[in-house]
């Protein structure tokens, strides 16, 4: 009887020392949990400062390009600010009329500018080489009908006026425009002219008057 009573005791205090055992655990493992916790959500947040901050390096590259584009077109733009200046110069000289054909004279000393009137009589103008003054006075050149009726043709046909050819051309090569005017080419009106880029290379271009399409464009190697 005495060796069962001791049993039964010693399995109460094996009982109670498991339970106590327990209890003391819990702390431990509620601890660690927390840790966890804290270690995936600082994880997590790691993970997307780093997402962000690669998004944010991908916009920048992506922008680069378009920020190289619109400095090289700005480039070209001011490359060119002399002959609109001359379009405009000769244009306000003559009082009225459309600008058929531009470009540089003398080395460049000097821009010739040609302005039809609604009679269809054409009027050569000659400015410096800013192309904000005139030199002398606008002459009126002889036209016969033929002419008129070419010029007539030409202004009829030519949707895009020289200050949108010269911005055609400047999309196409970034570069000086020494030459720009309107003329026939197999039957069709067409702004034709050259651009003399950075590197010394005249682009000899041929776009439709009307539309702006290409319809040549290739690297004078006479000059």
């Amino acid at each position: 009887m005495n060796t069962l009573r001791n049993d039964s005791t010693r399995s109460a205090r094996s009982t109670r020392a498991v339970r106590v055992a327990g209890l003391a655990a819990l702390p431990l493992v509620a601890s660690l949990a927390l840790v966890g916790c804290s270690t995936g959500q600082s994880g997590q947040s790691g993970q997307a400062g780093q997402s962000a901050s690669s998004g944010s390096s991908g916009s920048s590259s992506a922008g680069s390009p378009s920020g190289t584009a619109t400095a090289t077109s700005a480039s070209s733009n001011s490359s060119n600010d002399a002959l609109r200046a001359a379009v405009d110069t000769a244009r306000k000289a003559v009082g009225s009329g459309t600008v058929i054909s531009v470009e540089q004279e003398q080395n460049g000393s000097a821009y010739e500018v040609l302005v039809v009137t609604d009679d269809g009589s054409e009027h050569e103008v000659h400015t410096n080489a800013a192309g904000t003054a005139v030199s002398g006075s606008p002459r009126a050149k002889t036209s016969d009908a033929d002419d008129r009726a070419e010029n007539e043709r030409f202004l009829a046909a030519a949707d895009l006026g020289v200050s949108d050819a010269a911005r055609r051309f400047e999309d196409l090569h970034a570069g000086t425009i020494t030459e720009l005017g309107l003329d026939d080419h197999l039957g069709k009106v067409v702004w034709e002219g050259d651009v003399r880029d950075s590197s010394g290379t005249k682009h000899s271009v041929r776009i439709d008057a009307g539309s702006g399409e290409v319809v040549t464009d290739r690297v004078d190697l006479d000059d």
